[in-house]
């Protein structure tokens, strides 16, 4: 029997064989789990037992301690006593404390400088009593307020306990409770005063952890906050190393893991390394008085030891159950699925094209014979698919040419269409949903200095929308050759599409005429998104664009002109609603203001990185969603040119009435060049002869300065009359009531009524001496 690997058979077979290794894996691992649950319920008694009681002792012990230590150091700071007071005070407490706690070896009080009681020494204050073998003593201390005990303390404001040292007084392994000394001050205020240390010798620990009779070859050991060994059986150990280091073979995770286990479960037991590096059971105890931990290690292999033969033994019975098994199973399935390999070899024809190959005969009512018969039945499904396929394959074929049609007949960038102009930046982005669409936009130039920006959205998908949107672009441009108003360009529009559309479809469509010279843009729209603005400062706000109706839809349609100003910088955004509707899988649309978004953070991007930026940002926020509907934009952004900056002419004259007429030759001279209409000329004539007479008349002023401001691109002038005579206002003069005849009404004030109607602007300021009027006109 050939064994093919790549067979049915022999893949049938490792997946059943897989199952039972499976069901195998879990017995071993649940027999594993109980004997470590009971090796561990086994430890955690022992370690229960062995621990409470010499936690206990050791608990009480420093209890006492610290309580000692704590009364002690309110005492002192109430009495406020010194010199030989103090030291009588320490000695009777050492004597006193060491009847019940013998393990106490000494009482410390340090002072903060300045803050020792009366009749004590300037500066350090530092008194020690402690025991020796001739009876209690007192000696005195120092250099003590840079040491880790006293600044702790001090900082901390509370009771500590410091870590375990050889003592410098006494010569044996202590540790020591260190808790602060506050007086009370004048004014009643609690204040630091100094540190009252208790000296306690821990040489007991180690008698205590060797006499510990600890079953399999186990030992106690104590650590202390900071994991240092300071009980052990073995002396080159205690307070030589720490925990973590001796353990050199445990990883510094499972002695991170130790610390956690420590601080969150107070007691419990732990499987790790032991002092020698060796595995073992732990179990820990902390000591909630000082925060030490007292452990109890089992080397681990004594009990490991039955586990693994047990793991031996159901390993191999495993392995020969395995062998067995795979025999039994590989003449079953071969059995099984010879018949399957005939209609693999049919199956294979099937896949070469070769649709008349003969699907052998499988008896029975099994799976097997099921599938020979669902065999025949897809071949005959094939062969009449195949069919069908032909003709979609000649359709898709005709779509892919009409798309690449479609975004041919639409110009990519301004120099296919001859309008590239340093005034002016614009981008187009489009991403038809299906194959072609009905969204579509353009853009030509009317003059040399007007360029004219649709965009629209034809009704419906694919074909139809397609060609009307051609349709659509080919007639606004036809008519954009011989009008120039953009309403008239849409009426006309409107009016061609509207009778011919026997297909009741319509189009929606926004349309502005930009003029390179100012920015002012003249705009109408039939039923489409108003544009947004993104302006230099990065501001973004939508255009207010009262629509009209949509294309198409009625031949008498009227549209309405509206305008705007673009500031150099600023960019005009078009878009379909393929963009604010995108979707995600939430059915959530991407909307207006996340677009608004999207284009203030585009920053100061140009057009063709604005329109990309936007649709990376729908992009993300779709996530995969299918597109349904057509995604266009067009980005123009106004550059404008030097022509925009002002230029400043200027000319002083005595306040004489004979020099009107060299001021007005002098303003003509100026706007003569700028090409402005001869009805704002006369006007402006009027205004320098009304302002100029009255300002001889009646300032007071001896000469008259003439400042002239001109932009050529705005096609604006700005007047400025200034003169040093007396302060007077004419803007806030009371305005003749032109309704009465002139007999009724009262003199003067009419030539500066008819100032203020003929011009875009008058304003007034008063500058230290000077009268300064300002006039402004469009010419």
């Amino acid at each position: 029997m050939k064994i093919n690997f790549h067979g049915l058979a022999f893949k049938q077979s490792a997946m059943i064989l897989l199952g039972i290794s499976v069901v195998f894996a879990a017995l071993f691992g649940f027999g594993s789990s109980q004997i470590q649950e009971r090796m561990s319920r086994l430890l955690l008694q022992k370690g229960e037992e062995i621990s409470r009681a010499n936690v206990a002792v050791i608990n009480n012990l420093f209890g006492s301690c610290r309580n000692f230590g704590e009364e002690l150091a309110v005492k002192i700071g109430d009495q406020q006593l010194a010199g030989t007071e103090l030291d009588d005070f320490l000695l009777r407490s050492l004597s006193g404390v060491r009847a019940t706690v013998p393990q106490v070896l000494a009482v410390v009080v340090a002072y903060e400088p300045g803050m020792a009681p009366k009749g004590a020494p300037e500066g350090e204050y530092m008194r020690l009593a402690h025991y020796t073998e001739n009876g209690n003593v007192i000696t005195d201390g120092g250099n003590y307020q840079e040491t880790t005990w006293y600044t702790s303390t001090r900082d901390s404001m509370k009771g500590i306990w410091q870590e375990p040292f050889i003592g410098q007084f006494i010569k044996e392994p202590i540790v020591i409770y260190t808790t602060p000394i506050f007086s009370t001050s004048a004014s009643g205020q609690k204040q630091f005063a100094g540190v009252l240390c208790v000296d306690i010798s821990i040489a007991f620990l180690k008698d205590m952890v060797a006499s510990i009779p600890v079953s399999n070859n186990g030992y106690a050991v104590v650590l202390s906050a900071s994991n240092m060994v300071i009980a052990h059986p073995k002396d080159e150990i205690t307070f030589k190393e720490n925990f973590g280091s001796i353990s050199k073979s445990a990883s510094r995770k499972r002695f991170d893991e130790f610390e956690k286990a420590v601080s969150s479960m107070k007691s419990g037991l732990f499987l790790g390394s032991s002092f020698e590096g060796d595995e073992a059971a732990i179990y820990f105890t902390a000591m909630e008085t000082i925060d030490w931990t007292f452990m109890i290690v089992w080397p681990a292999e004594s009990f490991l030891e039955e586990q693994r033969s047990v793991n031996y033994v159901f390993a191999w019975i495993s392995a020969g159950g395995y062998l067995i098994m795979l025999v039994i199973i590989l003449v079953i399935t071969f059995r099984i699925s010879r018949p399957l390999k005939t209609l693999a070899a049919a199956a294979e024809k099937l896949g070469h094209g070769d649709f008349d190959t003969e699907i052998p005969e499988v008896k029975g009512k099994d799976e097997i014979s099921q599938l020979a018969d669902a065999f025949v039945d897809m071949r005959s499904s094939l062969k009449e698919f195949v069919d069908k396929q032909k003709g979609l394959d000649r359709i898709e074929r005709e779509l892919e040419f009409a798309h690449s049609i479609q975004m041919g007949i639409l110009p990519k960038d301004e120099s296919e269409e001859n309008c590239c102009d340093s005034r002016h930046s614009l981008a187009p982005l489009m991403q038809p949903a299906k194959e072609v669409g009905g969204d579509f936009y353009d853009f030509f130039k009317i003059d040399e200095d007007h360029l004219a920006v649709v965009v629209g959205d034809a009704s419906g998908k694919s074909v139809p929308a397609a060609l009307l949107m051609m349709v659509s672009r080919i007639v606004i441009r036809t008519v954009a050759m011989h009008l120039q108003s953009v309403t008239e360009i849409l009426e006309e529009t409107n009016y061609e599409l509207a009778r011919r559309n026997k297909s009741v479809m319509f189009v929606t469509a926004w349309m502005g005429i930009l003029d390179l010279r100012t920015g002012h843009v003249d705009f109408a729209s039939a039923g489409h998104n108003p544009p947004a603005i993104r302006h230099k400062d990065g501001t973004v706000e939508y255009v207010k664009s009262k629509s009209g109706l949509v294309l198409a839809a009625d031949e008498k349609t009227t549209y309405k002109q509206q305008s705007l100003d673009l500031a150099p910088g600023d960019m005009l955004f078009l878009y379909t609603d393929g963009v604010t509707e995108a979707t995600n899988a939430e059915e959530v649309m991407f909307g207006t203001v996340g677009l608004q978004k999207a284009l203030s953070e585009s920053g100061n991007r140009p057009p063709v990185g604005a329109c990309h930026f936007v649709k990376e940002r729908i992009d993300e926020f779709v996530n995969g969603a299918p597109q349904f509907d057509d995604i266009t934009m067009l980005a123009v952004q106004f550059i404008g040119s030097k022509d925009n900056e002002w230029e400043k002419h200027e000319i002083v004259v005595d306040a004489k009435l004979e020099n009107q007429p060299s001021l007005t030759q002098f303003v003509e001279q100026v706007l003569e060049p700028l090409g402005g209409s001869m009805k704002s000329q006369m006007q402006i004539d009027v205004a320098i002869d009304e302002i100029f007479s009255n300002i001889v008349k009646f300032s007071g002023a001896n000469q008259v300065t003439l400042t002239v401001e001109t932009c050529k691109s705005h096609l604006m002038a700005r007047l400025s009359f200034i003169d040093g005579g007396s302060p007077y206002d004419p803007t806030s003069a009371k305005e003749p009531d032109v309704t009465l005849s002139a007999e009724e009404r009262s003199i003067g004030g009419l030539g500066l009524f008819i100032v203020k109607k003929t011009m875009d602007d008058v304003a007034y300021r008063r500058d230290g001496s000077k009268n300064i009027l300002t006039i402004t006109k469009k010419l």
